[in-house]
């Protein structure tokens, strides 16, 4: 199964993500070996892109729960990168490394080996990296000067020339050749061979020019291409993903996608959220593993305290079982040492033994410094305390066998504990299994044509567009005004021009909710300001005709003839869920027109409070009444600037 993308995957994703240029930049996430940074793209939304040092780069869906404490890594990448544009992407020499310019920085990804990912300045000088490391040829340390490892060959821009210089002095196969020398991998060199009809294990330096010549017209073919995203099943499972049709991969069955990244993403997502269910089977079986290890232990010890119990009690039963023997012993044994000494009396012991006497042969061993003689009875071994009476010297036995007893219950206890642990751990395990992994798909809402720019629909059902910024504001006027629309603009500079679908049919009501929603989307509302101008006019009205010797840029268009006002018109909005055409949007539109399609919503006007701090307010409360959104589908539909919730109608 393929791990990690190739040269050539990283030539057609490269060509496919120039399509990011001008996104801005969000926020970045960091997690181990992974950077995933969040974009905002105009017209277009949200786009996460993907970055798996030694691996991948593409952007996804499947995303990752952020790590609670953000690494410094990220810190550092969100200092120098966020709020940026994606100013441009590209391949360096055919090889797996990818360069992203944002204003000033790069943002370099390592896809070759272990992998790094590096920020570097205007001037190639370090700031951070994934990891930092020496090689014999360059650094990855901060202030040092970034190396690119030396340049290889591509098989797209080679001459014929200098393929023939390459291949034919090779004493190789074929194959291996094509694939060292043009830094193209074992695959792409084995597709070529086949369309070539020349066998691969032909040595490079055996084979005639025209062989060589026909080799280089399908590498040719092969890497002009067209691009046709595919997955490769064996057996119902994913073994590829390639951005071209293979002959490699004829007989096999295919997946095929619109995008490269969509196929990469389908691939290495579900590769991670594998992962990513083993690892965390693999944190529990090693949990369990633990505990199983410590039952066999407590097991060993049970076995050990009752072994002990049963021998000490077994100890102090024999004692008393040879009462009087042992008895008339102790005073014998006392009686001659307190007569001879303990030197003297393991002397006289000694001799009996030799002499065979039974008593002598009883005794396994003297303690002196204890008082003590072990003797041997019926196989087992009683150690006797000369200044202790019988009965003290069994309680002594039977007092061993009582904390033995002690420690099996305590065992016994801690055992049950542990087996309760394993139940819990085996449930955990069966919870965990049915659990989603912590890698959520995000499944994006084929959005409405309008939602590109700011819209509401009117409290009498008309729609209301306006633009976003300067391309957006050239689109709605010149693209999606019609004869017979209304156009309304407020007296701000730069503020959005508006139309309202179908507008001449409309009332008074939904004109001046469209002249509201001018002034609330313009400047005037990060400025702080409650009131504000606005007019309405006819589309033939509205041109890109400027005055004599002027000239309008892009997004402006001057109006001619009567203008239609409403003066100090209030700065207020609402956000609220409403249905339209079976589907939940989100909407933000003046009071009227929210309240109009739902009971629910929040007023807002300008304020104190942060976008990004009113964004999760708002985001809090829809989420009180059942509707999910995203923060970044909140920040999109807002007006610009700070704000404050001054009403919540539930």
């Amino acid at each position: 199964m393929k791990e990690e993308m190739s040269s050539v995957d990283i030539k057609y994703i490269v060509e496919e993500l120039k399509s990011l240029k001008g996104a801005r930049i969000d926020k970045i996430y960091h997690d181990e070996s992974e950077i995933r940074i969040k974009l905002h793209k105009a017209g277009e939304g949200r786009k996460d892109l993907i970055i798996e040092a030694g691996k991948r780069i593409h952007l996804t869906s499947y995303i990752k729960e952020a790590p609670k404490m953000p690494s410094s890594f990220t810190m550092l990448l969100r200092k120098h990168l966020s709020g940026g544009f994606f100013d441009d992407i590209e391949q360096h020499d055919f090889d797996r490394i990818v360069k992203i310019k944002v204003g000033n920085y790069t943002l370099i990804a390592e896809l070759f080996r272990r992998g790094n990912i590096v920020l570097v300045d205007e001037n190639n000088i370090i700031i951070g990296a994934l990891r930092y490391e020496e090689f014999r040829d360059r650094a990855i340390k901060p202030k040092h000067e970034y190396k690119l490892p030396p340049a290889r060959e591509s098989p797209v821009e080679v001459s014929w020339e200098r393929f023939l210089e390459l291949i034919k002095s090779e004493d190789v196969e074929i194959v291996r050749a094509l694939a060292r020398k043009l830094n193209m991998g074992g695959l792409y060199a084995e597709e070529i061979l086949l369309r070539a009809e020349i066998d691969k294990k032909k040595k490079a330096n055996k084979l005639s020019e025209e062989e060589l010549k026909l080799i280089f017209e399908k590498m040719k073919e092969v890497f002009n291409a067209p691009k046709k995203p595919n997955i490769i099943y064996k057996d119902g499972t994913m073994i590829d993903v390639v951005p071209i049709e293979l002959k490699w991969y004829e007989n096999y069955e295919k997946k095929y996608f619109k995008t490269f990244s969509e196929a990469l993403d389908e691939y290495f997502g579900k590769i991670t959220v594998e992962k990513a269910k083993i690892e965390r089977t693999k944190r529990l079986e090693e949990k369990k593993r633990q505990i199983l290890a410590t039952l066999r232990r407590q097991e060993e010890q049970m076995k050990g305290f009752e072994a002990e119990m049963k021998k000490n009690q077994e100890l102090g039963d024999l004692i008393y079982a040879n009462f009087t023997f042992i008895d008339n012993l102790l005073r014998e044994f006392s009686k001659a040492v307190e007569k001879l000494g303990w030197e003297e009396f393991k002397k006289r012991i000694e001799e009996g033994k030799k002499a065979g006497n039974k008593i002598a042969l009883m005794v396994k061993s003297i303690d002196p410094k204890e008082k003590a003689v072990t003797i041997e009875i019926d196989g087992k071994k009683i150690r006797l305390y000369l200044n202790k009476s019988i009965g003290e010297n069994a309680e002594i036995y039977y007092e061993k066998a009582k904390k033995a007893k002690h420690k099996l219950e305590g065992a016994k206890k801690a055992y049950e504990d542990t087996k309760k642990k394993l139940q819990e751990i085996e449930k955990l395990i069966k919870e965990e299994m049915k659990k989603e992994v912590k890698v959520k798909k995000l499944e994006k809402r084929k959005k409405k044509w309008f939602e590109k720019f700011r819209w509401f629909i009117s409290s009498e059902g008309f729609l209301v567009i306006g633009g976003k910024d300067a391309t957006t504001n050239e689109m709605v006027v010149k693209k999606h005004m019609d004869e017979n629309d209304l156009y309304c603009h407020a007296d701000v500079h730069g503020a959005p021009h508006i139309v309202i679908k179908d507008g001449q049919k409309a009332s008074e009501k939904t004109i001046f909710e469209a002249c509201q929603f001018a002034v609330s989307m313009s400047k005037a509302w990060s400025e702080g300001v409650y009131s504000a101008d606005a007019y309405w006019a006819y589309p033939n009205q509205v041109t890109k005709k400027a005055p004599s010797g002027e000239y309008l840029g892009k997004g402006a268009f001057m109006v001619y003839g009567k203008r239609n006002w409403y003066h100090g018109i209030p700065l207020k909005l609402a956000v609220g869920v409403i249905n339209y055409e079976g589907e939940d949007l989100v909407m933000c539109g003046p009071v009227d027109a929210v309240k109009a399609h739902t009971k629910r919503y929040i007023v807002i006007r300008p304020g104190d409070l942060k976008k990004s701090e009113l964004v999760k307010k708002i985001k809090k409360i829809l989420e009180r009444w059942g509707y999910k959104v995203a923060e970044e589908d909140l920040m999109a539909i807002l007006p610009p600037g700070e704000g404050d919730i001054v009403e919540v109608v539930e």
